[in-house]
């Protein structure tokens, strides 16, 4: 175990899944149940990995600030997002710090991001919906060397679901059913 990762269980997972890919799938879900403006309690739902299901009991708040027609009762979707981004990054740099052997004194991720309110209120054309882009900052106590840390980087977000899903987009396909209250 080093920064509590067990680094042999890692092998055999990695090993697991050359051999069964399948064994290497995960799904995840989210419900997202309107209370009142524009504020909803999430709850997770169950995931699964290779094909086992993984109950998943936490529920959030998401809302928006006074000025974005919320109470402020909760982080914003886009503080989520960034938070998920931040995290998947920061899962990726201790596990490749613990696989190089580099034990992690303290770590930091900081992520920013901006939004032009003007295209999600369809107020001009070239007002873009998306964010303008996000930006980390990893800060690392630790006594690895600055290429070595630039490898643990770009290992870390070069391979994070949620920072390449960002990056490169992916689709996003629903529907609506209309049902009785």
């Amino acid at each position: 175990m080093l920064n509590n990762v067990d680094v042999d269980a890692l092998d055999g997972a990695r090993q697991q899944i050359r051999e069964t890919p399948e064994a290497g799938l995960a799904t995840y879900g989210v419900n997202l149940a309107w209370q009142s403006g524009v504020r909803a309690e999430v709850t997770a739902l169950s995931m699964t990995v290779g094909g086992e299901e993984i109950p998943r009991d936490y529920t959030w708040v998401v809302d928006e600030p006074p000025q974005l027609l919320g109470e402020s009762k909760g982080p914003t979707p886009q503080e989520y997002l960034m938070s998920g981004v931040g995290a998947c990054i920061m899962v990726g740099f201790v596990v490749n710090a613990s696989v190089r052997g580099i034990e992690i004194r303290k770590l930091d991720v900081k992520v920013t991001g901006g939004l032009d309110l003007a295209g999600f209120l369809n107020l001009r054309d070239d007002a873009k919906v998306e964010m303008s882009g996000l930006t980390y900052e990893i800060s690392v106590d630790c006594d690895a060397d600055a290429e070595t840390l630039a490898e643990v980087e770009a290992a870390a977000v070069g391979f994070s679901p949620n920072a390449m899903s960002v990056k490169n987009g992916i689709p996003v396909t629903g529907s609506v059913t209309r049902v009785a209250a």
